[in-house]
C-alpha cells in the first residue's frame, strides 16, 4: 500500500493528504496552496497566516471572516470537523454572481473553513457551480481533515 500524498503550504504553516487523482500547487496569484482534480468541478484554496499564540475559536473566526464578504450565517449552519493538530470550523452556503446589469448569473456553492492552532490560522475554501457540489464534497471534507498545522520554526 502506497503512502498518502501529504503535501506542505508554500509557508510551512500546514500539511494536508492530497485526495487520489487530485494536484496541488502553490498559488502565486493570492499565495497559499490551490487543490483541484484535473477533471473535477471545483477548486480547494488554502492560506495560512502566522498569528498570535492565542487564536480565538475557529468558529468566531469564521463569523469574523464570512461577515467581511457581507455572508451572514446561523450558528448551527457552522460544523467543527475533527483534525489530528488544531481546530477546524466550516460552513456551506451559495451565493448567487449578478451580471453588470445587475442580472442573477449563476449561483456558486461555497464551502468556507478556519483551522486555527498556537501560531498558525488557516482559510480554506472550496467553490464549484452550486448544485454539481456533491460530485467532490466529502472528498474535500476528508482532505480538509487530514490537515495538521503547525507555526513555522523560528530560525
Amino acid at each position: 500500500m502506497t503512502e498518502p500524498n501529504r503535501t506542505r503550504d508554500p509557508d510551512g504553516r500546514f500539511s494536508l493528504e492530497i485526495p487520489a487523482g487530485w494536484s496541488a500547487e502553490p498559488d502565486e496569484d493570492q499565495g497559499g496552496l490551490e487543490i483541484w482534480r484535473e477533471d473535477g468541478i471545483g477548486t480547494l484554496h488554502l492560506i495560512s497566516f502566522e498569528g498570535d499564540e492565542d487564536f480565538a475559536d475557529p468558529a468566531e473566526e469564521l463569523y469574523a471572516f464570512l461577515e467581511e464578504d457581507g455572508v451572514e450565517i446561523a450558528e448551527e449552519d457552522v460544523e467543527d470537523l475533527e483534525i489530528a493538530e488544531g481546530e477546524l470550523s466550516i460552513c456551506e452556503y451559495e451565493s448567487q454572481d449578478e451580471d453588470d446589469d445587475g442580472e442573477a448569473e449563476e449561483t456558486t456553492f461555497w464551502m468556507q473553513g478556519v483551522a486555527t492552532a498556537p501560531g498558525v490560522l488557516v482559510f480554506a475554501t472550496y467553490i464549484c457551480p452550486a448544485g454539481e457540489q456533491e460530485a467532490e464534497r466529502e472528498t474535500v471534507r476528508q482532505a480538509l481533515r487530514t490537515l495538521r498545522l503547525a507555526a513555522p520554526a523560528n530560525d
